[in-house]
């Protein structure tokens, strides 16, 4: 598997929006998920756009991996819990869309990044 992984970053802080934010502001590279294709093996009814998002569950990272990997990545890791959630883009955007299919996040991220590192700032 050398290669196949570009990226990995935990879902702890913050959930899967901060992780997508944080891995897309490292990489410089957007990224557009689809909610709808998160795994979720809890109660169907608690399954929504605000939990998929900022759910700080254990044991969930977010992965990127090179297309030409993919094959090989998911080979590797079938019979484990994952699912292909969205591709990076070149556009320095990040796009979530939400479990009916409506856009939930939609954001520049330049405009993440500044608003991530002003918190910081203002420690």
């Amino acid at each position: 598997m050398a290669g196949a992984v570009a990226s990995c970053h935990d879902l702890s802080d913050g959930g899967l929006a901060v992780a997508a934010a944080e891995s897309a502001f490292a990489g410089g590279f957007g990224l557009n998920l689809d909610l709808s294709r998160v795994l979720w093996k809890g109660d169907q009814s608690a399954k929504n756009d605000v939990t998929l998002l900022f759910s700080e569950s254990a044991s969930r990272h977010l992965v990127t991996v090179h297309p030409e990997q993919r094959d090989q990545f998911e080979t590797i890791m079938s019979g484990n819990c994952f699912a292909s959630i969205g591709v990076v883009t070149l556009e320095p955007t990040l796009n979530i869309t939400g479990i009916s299919g409506a856009a939930v996040v939609e954001a520049d991220l330049a405009e993440l990044m500044e608003a991530w590192q002003r918190t910081l700032r203002e420690l």
